[in-house]
Formats: C-alpha cells, structure tokens, sequence
C-alpha cells in the first residue's frame, strides 16, 4: 500500500473537527471545557466488564498457530473493570477498577499467584488507561473539566514515588501511547484528533497529527512508529501506522464491522475481535494482505457475559487478556 505525506498542519474550518484543529491551545481547553458540561464524565457512563486472561499457545509451524488455553477470570464481579495492559515481564496485568469508590483507581494483578494490588487510591479522581513504563507505571487523571492528562509513578523496592507529569501538553489527553526513544502520541478528548509530543517537548497545534482518530494507539512493536485507528468518510475504519521522524502514515489493515480495539503482539501481530471472533494480521513493512485470519470463536466465559472487545497480548506471547461486557441482571 502506498504510503502518504501528510502536512503537519491540517485546517478544515467546514468541520467541528477543523475547527477544533485551529483553535490555539488557550481556546481548544475552554471549548473542550463548554463541550464537557454536556458530556458527563466517563465514570458516569461506565457500563460493567470483566477482564478473562487466556492462555495464549503459539505453535508457528502448524496451519492454525494459536490457541486458546484455558480462560482465568482476573475480575468476575458487578462493576467496571476495564483496559488491560501487562507489564513488560510479562509477570502481572494493570487495569481501571471502580471497585475502591466512585472513582477509578489503578490495580495490578499477579499472574503467578493472582493476588490483586491497589496502586492508586484517590477518592476525588479517576485514573484510567494504565501502562507499564521503563520503572514504574503511566495513567490518565480525570481531574476535573477539562483539565485530563497523562501522569507517571516510579517503583522502588520501599513504595511509590509521588506521581509527577508524563506530559506536558495541557491538552486533554484521553488515551495515549508512549514510545521511549521518541515521545508520546496523544489522543484529545473531545476532538477525536492526535497530537504528537517529542521527547522534551510540550505538544500543542504545532504537533496536530491527524483528526478522526478511534481511541486504540499503540507503539508498534520493535518500530519508530505508533499505529491508530482511522475513521474514514465512508464509514470504514483502517489501522494505520504514524512515522513521526518522517512525518508519515501507512494504511495497514481494515476492521471492517470489527471492534475499534486491538492490540499488538511483540512479534507485530495485531489482534483484534468481530462480534465473537478473535483474528489476527501480521505487520509487513509492504502490506500485501488485507484479510485477517482467524484465531478462534470465542465463548462467552459465563452467561452473565457478552460482546468480547478489548484485548491485550502478553510481551511474551504467552497470555491473552479479553475484556467482556457484563449483562444486568
């Protein structure tokens, strides 16, 4: 597929989204603000999931390579627990629990001998979005309209160090990928746009990447490059690779009536759920193949449980984490 230089400015002054994009950074935080008071706050609108790991088995040499072992249920309970991330030893699993209060908070769970571990407890904020970083741990603060941003924590063999900011953009951040060497790919709530941060920098219209962007981005794996999810015109939506050194995206792979969330293996396969089907695509550097090839049917793990949709893949390949939407009851 061809690849296409985009500028680093892009202004559409006919869309809601073009307009947004011409904002300065002054103005995008208040009509961001003016946008909030309509929307409620993602707590508020928090449904039930449960979070089931899996035993991922690979065999690359057989017609199907994957399988399935079997499921271990990480949350199994009434209540919102949401957006897995392993660890870079592929030893534990982060997610966003509402089960401490009426905030989020961050937990950590052990594969190896399931105890779960609180790492945030703020009774007036929500964290979201967690992710393992070089010596600690990243996550989005909801800290109030429209004030949302990406922050950090360092371990240390006594505890925690105070959390401190893992960007300095003032943009509202609600989802986010950072790759160490480069940066940060931000994307902002409220105006489906990405915004890139360089390593020492502090993004703002300057670092506009791309708008109608869907809230899956990831660093690919062993890549200058991050991957997002486009949504395009017609209604299809693409997974595309973003090049910051030289400004550039990649069409990669079609989700088709997919889930708009996916995840990377490290030996760049992207996985990815249709209604119950798990499929996955492996990354060339010349993409040649548009199909996805099937993993397997996935079955619902009880019958309080539907509508499989995030996913996240262990760094070693060995486990699969499937987030499920709880039915009331």
């Amino acid at each position: 597929m061809q690849t296409t230089h985009l500028p680093t400015k892009v202004t559409r002054l006919s869309s809601l989204k073009g307009l947004i994009n011409a904002l300065t950074e002054r103005s995008y935080l208040a009509f961001c603000a003016i946008l909030a008071s309509v929307y409620p706050p993602v707590s508020a609108l928090a449904n039930g999931y449960d979070i089931w790991l899996y035993p991922l088995e690979v065999n690359s040499n057989a017609t199907q390579p994957w399988a399935l072992g079997q499921k271990v249920a990480i949350t199994n309970r009434t209540g919102y627990d949401n957006q897995p991330s392993f660890s870079a030893d592929s030893q534990s699993l982060l997610f966003t629990s509402d089960r401490g209060s009426q905030h989020n908070d961050i937990y950590r769970y052990h594969i190896g001998n399931a105890n779960l571990e609180q790492l945030t407890h703020t009774p007036t904020e929500s964290e979201y979005s967690p992710q393992a970083s070089r010596n600690g741990i990243r996550y989005v603060v909801e800290q109030g309209v429209p004030h949302q941003s990406v922050w950090q924590q360092t371990e240390h063999p006594d505890g925690w160090s105070p959390r401190e900011r893992g960007i300095q953009s003032m943009i509202p951040s609600g989802y986010y990928a950072t790759h160490e060497q480069l940066g940060t790919l931000i994307w902002a709530r409220y105006a489906y746009s990405l915004y890139f941060e360089p390593l020492g920098a502090s993004a703002d219209e300057r670092h506009f990447v791309v708008a109608g962007a869907g809230r899956s981005i990831h660093v690919m794996p062993q890549q200058n490059a991050f991957s997002y999810l486009h949504k395009q015109p017609d209604g299809d939506r693409v997974i595309k690779r973003f090049e910051p050194i030289s400004n550039t995206h990649q069409a990669l792979i079609s989700v088709k009536q997919g889930s708009e969330d996916y995840g990377w293996s490290s030996d760049g396969w992207i996985f990815n759920i249709e209604q119950q089907t798990l499929r996955a695509w492996k990354y060339q550097s010349q993409p040649n193949n548009n199909r996805w090839q099937m993993v397997t049917e996935l079955v619902a793990p009880t019958p309080y449980h539907h509508s499989p949709s995030r996913v996240a893949i262990s760094p070693d390949s060995r486990y699969i984490a499937i987030v499920w939407q709880r039915k009331e009851h």
